[in-house]
This record gives structure tokens, sequence and C-alpha cells, in this order.
């Protein structure tokens, strides 16, 4: 006899039908596409990692073109969730809210306006082979939220993403114990360390720290949203196997993102759990601000030549606008306001902020002091910024005010959409918090944006992009069933 407590079958939960519902021989060619896609979204939570350091192997030309594995796998997913569409319609659990029809038309405006920039450039070519990574991630994200997957294989891939950055983190803690695991079976240019620690086979301090900060966000979601002992073991295993190494990196822009994330987590999780008494939410608060004022202290009192005293002063040095790293980057600014300003509508065209750093940095410098220019001169020598290290701000330079109206829009009814789904009963408190979880992690991301280029980076891109769309997926789902077809997903 079955009980009520029992699973629903995967029959329970074909269509009512038995007329209209398709017969395993329909269903096996589907399956093996859905099959397919989730092996695609699999190696894009797990691929990208890899491709951490600038100085890939150089064997081969192509193994220093790390974006082609990323625009490849992002545009297998999206011919493959079109071929799901076209197999078997998976919307009977998908919300037919207006704001869904504004994210997309948010993604389609995005595209167009980096297409329209980049052939209207004075360097088409150049421009249109530049963006297109970034259009392979704006296509992967509107797939997705036009057909998401389901919230069960949606947790399953924030899993396997979590997993690869707790390995990545394991390997940054190696190396800043002086040894590198990963240079016997790579050849590297510059076998080198970092002023951090940190050897290139890792990439760039601020890369690392800004694609593990986002990971340390999600490991303690999941840690918050789960049931099981094991589960929540793992999560909290994994948030201090990412957090510790993204402190250690120096990246003010991972700190800054992480810490202001995890607030939103903890107030999101404290408020959803109605399993949690009220001393139980006082405990948590005070825990928190235990913590929080445990990361201060010790950055505090750490020793100046430690990687926490060098963290330390990174943070100082945000409040002196005359250090060096700041300067830099309020010129940066400054150049690319003076770009946004010459360009307002289409901009300079996608990838071009290097190739017309120089003449607006000479344009800017043009009415000021000789002294002034002097001192640009010594600071640059030669450099070329390819990338403002304000990701909104590059939006605006290089796709103009239409482009940056798009992203706007974008964030603003992503933002608007969870808001709906946090205050509306069609989701599980749990479901709820991970859809939050979801969220903060792109917000670390995004408030790393401010301060660096996340979004030109295909390993923080790729996280960004499938944050921000599988927490919209949650958003728009319905009576907290999953978004896809049962039938095809039954057995995943």
């Amino acid at each position: 006899m079955k009980r009520k407590s029992d699973a629903p079958s995967s029959n329970e939960l074909a269509p009512p039908n038995d007329e209209l519902a398709p017969s395993s021989n329909e269903l096996a060619p589907a399956r093996m596409v859905v099959r397919a896609s989730v092996l695609v979204t699999s190696l894009l939570c797990f691929l990208p990692p890899l491709f951490l350091s600038n100085r890939l192997p150089t064997l081969h030309t192509l193994s220093d073109s790390k974006w082609l594995v990323v625009v490849f796998l992002a545009a297998c997913q999206a011919f493959l969730t079109v071929l799901i569409y076209t197999l078997w319609s998976p919307t009977p659990h998908l919300s037919h809210s207006p704001l869904r029809g504004a994210l997309l038309l948010g993604a389609v405006a995005f595209f167009a306006a980096h297409l329209l920039s980049a052939a209207l450039c004075p360097q088409p070519a150049f421009s249109m082979r530049s963006t297109l990574p970034l259009l392979a991630m704006i296509v992967l994200f509107g797939t997705i939220v036009w057909q998401p997957p389901r919230l069960p294989d949606i947790r399953k891939f924030s899993i396997v993403m979590v997993g690869t950055g707790a390995l990545i983190g394991v390997l940054a803690l190696v190396q800043y114990a002086g040894f590198d695991l990963l240079a016997p079976w790579v050849r590297y240019r510059e076998p080198t360390r970092y002023r951090t620690g940190l050897y290139v086979t890792l990439g760039n301090p601020e890369y690392l720290g800004g694609y593990l900060a986002p990971l340390a966000i999600a490991a303690l979601g999941l840690a918050l949203s789960s049931s099981g002992r094991w589960v929540r073991g793992a999560g909290l295993a994994g948030a201090n196997l990412t957090a510790i190494p993204a402190l250690l990196t120096g990246s003010r822009g991972a700190f800054l993102g992480m810490v202001g994330a995890g607030v939103v987590l903890l107030i999101g999780a404290l408020a959803l759990l109605p399993r949690l008494s009220r001393r139980t939410r006082i405990a948590a608060f005070a825990v928190g601000g235990v913590i929080l004022v445990g990361i201060v202290v010790g950055l505090s009192l750490s020793p100046r030549q430690s990687t926490l005293g060098f963290l330390r002063r990174r943070l100082t040095e945000l409040a002196h606008p005359y250090s060096d790293s700041i300067r830099t980057r309020i010129v940066f600014n400054l150049v690319g306001v003076k770009m946004v300003a010459n360009h307002p509508v289409l901009g300079i065209g996608p990838g071009m902020f290097g190739i017309q750093f120089y003449p607006a940095l000479l344009e800017l410098l043009r009415p000021t002091r000789p002294a002034v220019s002097d001192v640009f001169e010594r600071d640059f020598n030669g450099i070329v910024a390819e990338h403002a290290h304000n990701d909104w701000l590059e939006i605006w330079v290089t796709t103009g005010t239409l482009g940056f109206a798009a992203w706007l829009w974008i964030i603003v009814v992503w933002l608007v959409s969870l808001a709906r789904a946090l205050v509306r009963p069609l989701l599980a408190p749990t479901e709820q918090l991970f859809m939050l979880t979801l969220a903060s992690a792109a917000i670390a991301l995004l408030v790393n944006g401010l301060f660096n280029f996340p979004l030109y980076d295909p390993v923080r891109s790729t996280l960004l992009w499938l944050t921000l769309a599988w927490s919209a997926s949650f958003a728009f789902s319905e009576k907290g069933t999953p978004a896809a077809s049962p039938v095809l997903l039954s057995s995943f």
C-alpha cells in the first residue's frame, strides 16, 4: 500500500490525459537531447574555473582562446534549449508574468545594442569579434529565462559549481603554502608567484577572488536552505574553502561584494525560514555581527607584511584618492566619461576601450597644466587599459546610452521579479531562500563589477549570467513546481 508521504512517481507527474501523453518511443530522442543539455550546463559549471589563468598552455594557438570554450558551450546550450522546446514544449508550470516578458525584452535590447554599436564603430570587424563572447552569454541568459531547467536541477548545477569552486579554493590554499600542484601537468609562460603568494596557474588574484567570493555566498545559501545534515555540512565546508582564499587574494571588489551579498543572504534567511524561533533569529544576527567584527579586527591587527595586512592596506586606499591604484581607476573613469560625452548614443563599440583610451586621455589632458600631464605620463608610461575596471561604466562607454539603458532594464526587472517572488505564497520558503542565494551570488559579482571587469572575463561572466538566469527561473516558476517538462526530466 502506498503511503501519502511517498514521492510521486514519474507517471503521476505526467499529463493527466493518457491519450495526449507521448509514448516512451516518442520521448526517447527528447530524453537524449535533455541529457545532452544537462551535460552541457554541467560543463559550464565545471570547466570555466580550469581556465582561470591568463597564462594558459601555449603548445597550441587555441589554448589561449579561453572564451572559445565558453562560447561553444553557451551556443550548444541555447541550441539544445530550442530543440527541447521543439520536441516537447516544457511550459506547463511556467509563469506568464509580464515581468518575464520584460526581462526577455531587456536581453533582446541589450543584444541588439551590442550588435548595432559594433556595426557602426570605426572598426566593425574587430568590435564584432570582441563582443561575440558577451553575445553568447546574453543568448544563454535569454534561453534559460525563456525555457528554464527544473528547479531541482538548478540546485544540482549549483552544487557542481560550488564543488568546483571549493576544489579551486583548496588549490589556492595549497599555493599559499608554497606549492603549485598544477605545475607538473601544465606548462606556463611565467611559473612565478604574485605578490599575494599565488602562482600564475590560478591567474590574477583579483580574478580568483572575484570568482570565489560569490561561490562562498552560494555555498552558505546551500547550507541554510537544505534540510539534510550532510548537505549542510558540505555547504559550510564549501563556504570556508571559498571564502578564506577569496579573502587571502586581497581583492577589494571581491571582499566588498562578498560582505554585501552575505548581509543580504543572512537577512533573507532570518526572514524566510519559518522554523527559526525569535531567540534563534537574534542569535543568528549576533553570530553574524561577531563574524563581521572578527573580520574587521583580523584585518586591523594583522601584520603589515601578511596577506590580510595587504588586504587592509588596499581597503584603506579607497579613502586615499592619491594612492596609485585608486588614482589610475579615477583616470579610467574620467576617460570613460569623456568617451561617453563624445559618443553618447551608441558608444564607441564593444572592445574599443583600449583602442580609444589614449586619444580620449590626451583630449582630457589637453586643457590641463604640463605638470599634470607629466604625472600621467609617469604613471602609465605607455600602458594601455583594455577595460575601464568598472563594468557598469564600460557598458555605457562601449554601447552608449541605449546599451546602458538596456542593462539597467535587465537589472531593475530582475530585482522586481525577485521581490515579487519573495512576497507571494507560491514558492516554499526553502525555494525562496535558494532563489535569494543565487541572487546574492549575482549581487556579489555586480558589486565587484564596480571595481573590476567580471562581465568581460569568461569565468566570472559565466557565473554571473547563470546565477541571474537561475534566480529568475525560481521567480517565474508557479506553485513551487519544476519549470520544465516533468515527462522529459523525471529520470534526472
